[in-house]
């Protein structure tokens, strides 16, 4: 019954919009062009501010810790992690950087990800963390030893899928967000 009140309320709105348009038959032309009308936009939270401000920083982390995983010889990148990165987790991925050289070996493919903010705290500092369900399909740690280089160095006790937090702090710079913390949930298959 309710489904056919609205379909009813859904139909006598459209055929009033309708005639309200055709009703014009002077041909006068309608005061303004559909194009023209714009409606206020959506009020943004400090919420969803910080939420967008994180997932844009956290989209930056894993461009450059990917391009770092690519070619971890290819530079110094220390420098460049720190402009997504933040200790403990720049640290930690510096480190994984080295290990990825001393191997030798280097990561091609990408993750398939679908990060979502998930806890907002605008306390100080604001803080947002981000559950992501990261695709490891198409990710392998390559070698690049002399006689081996091309060898596939996979972990293969290793989940294809799992859950990854990260933690994505303000610092004092309003438009400074970093990934503070990660954490690969591989217990948990998203």
């Amino acid at each position: 019954m309710t489904e056919s009140w609205l379909s009813v309320v859904a139909l006598v709105l459209v055929s009033a919009g309708l005639v309200s348009c055709a009703g014009d038959t002077q041909g006068t032309a309608p005061s303004a062009s559909p194009s023209s009308v714009s409606l206020p936009p959506d009020p943004k939270s400090p919420d969803d501010d910080a939420a967008q401000s994180a997932l844009a920083a956290y989209e930056s982390y894993w461009q450059i810790s990917e391009q770092a995983g690519h070619s971890p010889r290819g530079k110094d990148w220390r420098p460049e992690l720190a402009k997504a990165m933040a200790d403990p987790a720049l640290t930690d991925y510096v480190n994984e950087v080295a290990n990825l050289v001393s191997v030798p070996a280097h990561v091609v493919g990408r993750y398939g990800r679908a990060p979502k903010a998930t806890t907002v705290s605008l306390g100080r500092p604001p803080r947002v963390v981000i559950t992501d369900c990261l695709d490891a399909t198409d990710v392998h740690l390559v070698s690049d030893k002399a006689g081996e280089t091309g060898r596939n160095l996979d972990n293969p006790a290793q989940p294809r899928r799992y859950e990854f937090e990260a933690q994505v702090v303000q610092y004092p710079d309003a438009d400074r967000w970093l990934v503070q913390q990660v954490q690969p949930r591989l217990e948990k298959r998203c």
